[in-house]
């Protein structure tokens, strides 16, 4: 996460338009929430100063900061542009405080792989994307590389977008709009280090949000299956992005994400199934040890693997990718 950035925003400067305490559930960690931006592909778009959070939230055309601190059993947020309304709903959307994760804590202590996951990441909960059409970006640029790399290309995309919010001093950034990304072109994206067929991927998926094709009134009343489904007839998009894209930007918590090279990695390296094996034998680990909780077996495997790497009886010296590999590392052999 960004703790200092110069001012570098487009726009003038947002003042605080609401502030808010928001009631969290009792299993819901603001440090863990902390931790898990520390190690994601997001953590570029998200600024620290002190306690508080900044992050860019709305959607791509309207977007507005969003800060928040805890304080005791209550989060405190700002909203600089919203009103209080929508700066409560930004905070449980973002951190995911509706999820009744007491249901997915109890099939894990009967799991032998995450088993005690519960204890160790006690009130991690998925950190949304703001939208689909952010998830998607983020998804796009993850394929096939590390988040390291990933992060890399966002950041030029970021900076040559002049894609930055300020609040109170911190220039937060955010994922470039539809119009930048078309501004920026082919030419612009290419030199931010995307290939010819990432730059395809993204300009198609700026006309397709400004058609409204990923909105969450369209994508919101679809099962799972059917938003995977239709997500991956996009352009450059295949399961392994639309997957992303579902548990991110929709707050999916149903997403077993078994072509993503980090999960396939800890599964392995935990006994449950070889990485060898093909991935409908993953999928369907996933799907019969944590149903209905797919995403968070996914995140939490991510975390223990980042977190504790191979069990000491097995560990080997990493390959170049699976040393990457990590919360929306974007390998995948696919996609």
């Amino acid at each position: 996460m960004r703790r200092t950035a110069p001012r570098r925003a487009k726009e003038p400067p947002r003042r605080p338009t609401a502030t808010v305490e928001v009631e969290v559930p009792k299993l819901s960690s603001f440090p863990q929430a902390r931790d898990q931006l520390e190690y994601s592909s997001r953590s570029l778009v998200f600024a620290t100063d002190g306690d508080r959070v900044f992050r860019v939230w709305g959607p791509p055309g309207r977007p507005w900061v969003l800060s928040v601190e805890a304080a005791g059993a209550r989060w405190k947020a700002r909203g600089y542009g919203p009103g209080p309304a929508e700066t409560r709903a930004a905070v449980r959307a973002l951190f995911s405080l509706d999820h009744p994760i007491e249901q997915f804590y109890r099939l894990a202590r009967r799991e032998p792989v995450l088993a005690g996951t519960e204890r160790t990441f006690r009130g991690l909960r998925i950190p949304r994307d703001a939208s689909v059409y952010e998830a998607l970006f983020h998804s796009i640029l993850g394929q096939q590389v590390s988040v390291r790399a990933a992060n890399a290309i966002k950041q030029r995309l970021i900076d040559a977008a002049g894609a930055y919010v300020e609040a109170e001093g911190h220039a937060v950034p955010r994922v470039p709009s539809p119009s930048e990304i078309r501004t920026l072109a082919t030419d612009g994206l290419r030199r931010g280090g995307t290939s010819g067929a990432k730059a395809r991927s993204l300009l198609a998926l700026a006309e397709s949000e400004d058609a409204g094709s990923w909105s969450e009134g369209t994508l919101r009343p679809l099962d799972t299956p059917s938003v995977v489904e239709r997500l991956d007839t996009a352009p450059g998009v295949g399961r392994w992005t639309a997957e992303n894209a579902a548990l991110r930007g929709l707050g999916r918590p149903d997403v077993f994400v078994a072509g993503d090279l980090g999960v396939r990695t800890a599964l392995d390296a935990y006994g449950a199934v070889p990485r060898t094996s093909p991935e409908a034998e993953a999928r369907s680990w996933g799907d019969a040890k944590y149903p209905g909780w797919g995403s968070y077996a996914t995140l939490y495997l991510w975390r223990r693997w980042v977190t504790e790497g191979p069990p000491a009886t097995t560990q080997k010296e990493p390959s170049s990718g699976e040393a990457d590999a990590g919360p929306s590392s974007g390998h995948r052999r696919t996609g």
